[in-house]
């Protein structure tokens, strides 16, 4: 194992994270997943595994919050039955138990794409046959990294927390937008050196492609479709919020700047599932104008989507450079990509992975024994019929509770809401070019918020934040209550 410069700062703020207490590790967090190409650590033993800055700083967060018992004891209640944190915890505990059984009950019984990488980084290419792999070990920590995250997530939030913990995801979202900028800078001006301190992941790296014209935007990540898919998260969590007026204008300010770098990513992911969140974001405005009560937000968001954008397409039509231009973009990244190279192998990942699920009896071949190019495919082939039942029920469980939960107080609905939208968001992106079965940090915080806003038996002002962020001997001799901090 090997630290790399930047981890030395992540263990720095891990540190400071549990001294400091819940808000400002949740700050180091949230901030911490947009590093995606960055590596805290390297583990040549793991088959050149990249331990990313967030998910080492996971582990400061779950010891920052076992040192509080308020915060303990609020992450074991999000796991409770029939909760979404009971159905997320029950998947991830079978596809860690998945891992290691599975790739030895069906070693050799088909052919499949690993997912483990080499000392270079690189995923071999060549099917092969199904055998237990260091991928098993290390996908199955990254899912344990999840549930921590989730638990710590939803405890907070029922102690009081969510407003500030979307205050760090609207900033997350801006912070976004800036290092998108950064790229497309350091790109034009041929310095793009000057971020390979947060690009030294072991990952094979697409930070100087560009497509008809136009510069892929990867900003702190590998490639531009993981770039998309988290910036259109954090798209649909900001719009949300704005369409209901919390934290309007911040909100609104993060929604005009990460909206305008989804379309210039160019990544195929991204497009395709904008397209199904804008519609889902459509539906809900209309109802909301049918059945009401409709606000001056909701209304511009239709007229937008509904009537702006046409005619701007309609007038880029009139300009026949500009429309060139777009439309071999869209040509490229849409109705030629299954017919590119990156489209066949994608399209031979999957049919292995299916054929895999089936010549296992659906039982699957084990957590991170199988690669695929869709999250849907990756769950079948990996964790079989029943992981993928277990993960449906979580997600329904998910969507239940904001059903659920149309009573009490209006900003906590919402934030659950906006962070139900953005979970939402981040599996359909997985399910059009994911890979594996980890959504990865931001989708756990983002449910996990969900979960903690909208849980039943949520009261924030049972709890307190100085009673959370003291010590255990501090919570042990004093019990007074001080009030809710509130972000308006």
């Amino acid at each position: 194992m090997s630290i790399e410069p930047i981890g030395f700062i992540v263990l720095l703020l891990g540190l400071l994270s549990m001294v400091n207490g819940a808000r400002f590790a949740i700050t180091t967090l949230c901030l911490s997943t947009l590093f995606g190409a960055a590596a805290a650590l390297q583990l040549p033993a793991l088959g050149g595994s990249s331990i990313q800055p967030s998910h080492l700083l996971v582990l400061f967060l779950v010891v920052a919050a076992l040192l509080r018992p308020a915060q303990t004891q609020a992450m074991l209640a999000s796991m409770a039955y029939p909760g979404p944190g009971f159905w997320f915890a029950a998947y991830i505990l079978f596809s860690v138990a998945s891992s290691f059984f599975l790739p030895r009950i069906f070693a050799g019984a088909t052919l499949v794409y690993s997912s483990a990488r080499d000392s270079t980084g690189m995923m071999s290419t060549v099917a092969a046959p199904l055998s237990p792999g260091s991928s098993n070990i290390s996908q199955s920590v990254y899912l344990l990294g999840d549930l921590a995250c989730f638990a710590v997530v939803s405890g907070l939030a029922r102690l009081g927390y969510a407003r500030f913990i979307a205050l760090q995801l609207i900033v997350a979202s801006i912070a976004c937008f800036a290092l998108a900028l950064i790229d497309i800078g350091t790109f034009l001006t041929d310095q793009s050196y000057l971020l390979d301190v947060i690009r030294n992941a072991n990952y094979t790296m697409h930070a100087a492609e560009t497509i008809s014209g136009f510069k892929r935007i990867v900003g702190p990540f590998p490639e531009a479709s993981t770039y998309g898919a988290v910036a259109l998260a954090y798209f649909s969590f900001t719009l949300m919020l704005w369409l209901e007026r919390v934290q309007s204008r911040i909100a609104g300010l993060a929604t005009l700047f990460i909206g305008p770098t989804i379309i210039l990513c160019t990544s195929t992911t991204a497009y395709i599932a904008g397209i199904f969140v804008v519609c889902m974001f459509v539906l809900y405005c209309l109802k909301r104008l049918i059945s009401g009560p409709a606000t001056a937000p909701h209304v511009t968001l239709l007229v937008i989507t509904l009537f702006l954008i046409p005619c701007g397409i309609v007038a880029l039509s009139l300009v026949p450079d500009a429309w060139d231009s777009i439309a071999g973009l869209v040509n490229t990244t849409l109705s030629d990509k299954l017919q590119s190279q990156s489209g066949e192998e994608r399209t031979a990942w999957n049919t292995l992975a299916l054929i895999a699920f089936v010549d296992t009896a659906t039982f699957g071949a084990g957590l991170g024994t199988v690669r695929a190019s869709s999250f849907i495919a990756a769950l079948l082939s990996n964790v079989g019929l029943t992981g993928t039942l277990l993960f449906a029920a979580f997600l329904y469980s998910l969507v239940r509770a904001s059903g659920r939960h149309m009573s009490g107080d209006r900003q906590m609905r919402t934030i659950g809401n906006a962070a139900i939208m953005a979970s939402i968001a981040q599996v359909a992106s997985a399910a059009i070019s994911g890979s594996g079965t980890d959504l990865g940090l931001l989708f756990s915080t983002t449910a996990g918020l969900a979960a903690g806003c909208l849980a039943t038996n949520t009261s924030p002002r049972r709890a307190t934040r100085s009673l959370a962020n003291r010590t255990p001997l501090e919570t042990s001799t004093s019990l007074m209550r001080a009030p809710m901090f509130s972000i308006r």
